[in-house]
């Protein structure tokens, strides 16, 4: 219930880097969202301290993130305007600290050498090549999100972030037959409804901006024009 306030946090700091205009409308719409995702994923009964600071951290992080990541992208004076450039600056740290996090907390070689993944050489290859799937979807994916900031900004990724987790659920009961309890139901339709309104307040947004911007200069007429 915590990760669902990224949206939150994406707005905050949307605000404070000046990359959107605090508009009582857009706290609105982000609002219904959040309450959305609230509904569809309550139902936790067991509290954990550390558990909610790790996960209430995490959220906050992801909106820092991302904001600082649209300022990358859209400030040409910092001289990285490219998500390829992006990501060759961005991915060996990345790498690395989540490399070393993993060395130290999950043991990898551990399980590893006992795992049923890696006990022969079928495995081995069946094992990475599903890992080097993964990897292209996940890179493929990232590549998207920065394009999406690049050209928006981070609060229409965030959105588009609950857009995949509706899809997600919904395919989770096409597919695999999962029921939903009616408040799940209605957690959904609530963040379609701010999804829509969203996209409805970006067009109309983007409508009055068109209108400000080609507006029609008046050129004063040749007194020496000829018929």
């Amino acid at each position: 219930m915590v990760k669902s306030s990224t949206p939150v946090w994406v707005l905050l700091f949307s605000f404070m880097f000046g990359f959107e205009k605090p508009r009582w409308r857009l706290v609105m719409i982000i609002f219904v969202i959040v309450s959305g995702v609230f509904l569809t994923v309550e139902g936790e009964t067991k509290f954990d301290t550390l558990g909610f600071t790790l996960v209430l951290v995490a959220a906050v992080a992801s909106g820092l993130r991302w904001n600082m990541t649209q300022l990358l992208l859209q400030q040409d004076r910092l001289g990285i305007h490219s998500p390829i450039a992006t990501l060759y600056y961005l991915s060996p740290i990345m790498f690395v600290t989540m490399l070393f996090l993993s060395l130290v907390i999950e043991h990898p070689i551990d399980q590893f050498r006992y795992s049923g993944h890696f006990d022969n050489a079928y495995h081995v290859v069946e094992s990475f090549g599903l890992m080097a799937i993964g990897g292209l979807l996940a890179f493929a994916m990232t590549l998207s999100e920065l394009y999406l900031i690049k050209n928006t900004n981070t609060v229409t990724l965030s959105v588009a972030g609950i857009s995949k987790e509706v899809v997600v659920i919904s395919l989770s009961v096409l597919i695999y037959g999962d029921v939903l309890t009616s408040k799940t139901i209605l957690g959904l339709i609530v963040s379609i409804a701010g999804i829509i309104w969203y996209n409805y307040y970006k067009l109309t947004k983007q409508s009055n901006n068109d209108k400000g911007q080609y507006q029609m200069i008046p050129l004063p007429l040749s007194k020496n024009l000829e018929d």
